[in-house]
């Protein structure tokens, strides 16, 4: 079978060891840990919430591994759309292979930044104030997962939605 060979779970494990399942990891952790921050300094632990977001969060883990199992098996690289000049200044960076679990690792990075922004501003961590207001706008404008109004806790009102 498949799955008994080792190679096999060598080339897996160093198909996972790449920078964008690195930052999808790095981002959930630092999300996670900003969402305890938040949770504590309102002294709000809903766990429906965190169960949610955990589910989501490892949801988004069993994706990204099955995506690199599927980038193992169709040997897709969107690099080689690029030109060559492109593909030596990405190989620079380490980046030598922009597969499928690539681009959702883009995109689920995106997604937990945005949390991350958000826990950052509700947990009042120093931010620069022209930038902070303009955060806690996008934010209030892009989000609404949550009944808090970022917008109103940047500026030192009342923190909830009606």
């Amino acid at each position: 079978m498949i799955f008994e060979n080792v190679s096999f779970w060598g080339q897996f494990l160093a198909a996972c060891n790449n920078i964008f399942v690195k930052g999808v990891v790095l981002a959930i952790a630092m999300d996670t840990f900003l969402g305890c921050l938040r949770a504590a300094k309102y002294h709000k632990w809903n766990s429906s919430v965190g169960i949610d977001g955990g589910i989501r969060k490892a949801g988004m883990l069993v994706s990204v591994f099955f995506l690199v199992l599927v980038d193992m098996l169709l040997h897709f690289n969107a690099l080689t759309l690029c030109g060559s000049e492109m593909q030596a200044v990405l190989a620079q960076g380490g980046i030598n292979n922009l597969g499928v679990a690539e681009f959702f690792c883009i995109v689920y990075i995106m997604y937990e930044a945005t949390s991350i922004l958000k826990n950052m501003l509700l947990c009042d961590l120093p931010v620069p104030a022209g930038l902070k207001d303009k955060l806690a706008h996008w934010l209030a404008e892009m989000t609404e997962e949550t009944n808090i109004d970022v917008v109103a806790v940047v500026e030192g009102r009342e923190h909830k939605k009606e």
